[in-house]
């Protein structure tokens, strides 16, 4: 057996004083806030929400191709419309046409304007059958490399605007050529 000497020295090594706790939790808080200060959390959230953009386009995209098997042709639109007015592809070709994540305005002419950010677009004249344009602006400037408005082949036959505007991001797709 122990003498009762060596079970006390023994019984103060085994935990942790008040004051190394502390320090412990002060390292972790500091350490922690430095981390929130390196990571964007308010650009993970946009380039999430360019994410779904893109995604939504797809959606769409897809809805006009099974509508243009059908019916030989893509819906007729001569000016640019919000996609969720777009007739005749809900519920039959996609069940609800998607709203862009961060909507906030009713009434707006065209993507071609700085007011036009929080909206699906789609223009497809009869001027130029077989061809369609679905248009969104991004959030993050590196979200709209993949399809640029302007390097569609269709932009500058149906879209009719020159986005010029640095600050607009505009991602588009058009139908397969």
């Amino acid at each position: 057996m122990y003498p009762m000497r060596d079970i006390n020295i023994m019984k103060k090594r085994n935990g942790f004083t008040l004051i190394e706790l502390l320090l412990v939790i002060l390292l972790i808080g500091i350490l922690s806030g430095v981390l929130l200060g390196v990571v964007d959390v308010r650009g993970l959230r946009a380039k999430s929400r360019d994410s779904q953009r893109i995604s939504d386009l797809k959606k769409v995209q897809t809805a006009l191709e099974l509508y243009f098997a059908d019916h030989r042709s893509y819906v007729t639109a001569e000016n640019w419309i919000e996609v969720r007015d777009i007739p005749g592809l809900s519920p039959n070709y996609i069940n609800v046409l998607p709203v862009d994540p961060m909507r906030t305005s009713e009434a707006i002419a065209s993507p071609c304007s700085v007011a036009a950010q929080r909206n699906y677009w789609y223009k497809s004249p009869a001027s130029s059958p077989g061809k369609y344009i679905l248009a969104t602006h991004m959030e993050v400037s590196s979200s709209d490399d993949a399809s640029l408005c302007s390097s569609l082949t269709n932009w500058s036959s149906i879209a009719g605007c020159n986005i010029s505007d640095a600050t607009l991001f505009c991602y588009g797709v058009e139908n397969p050529l």
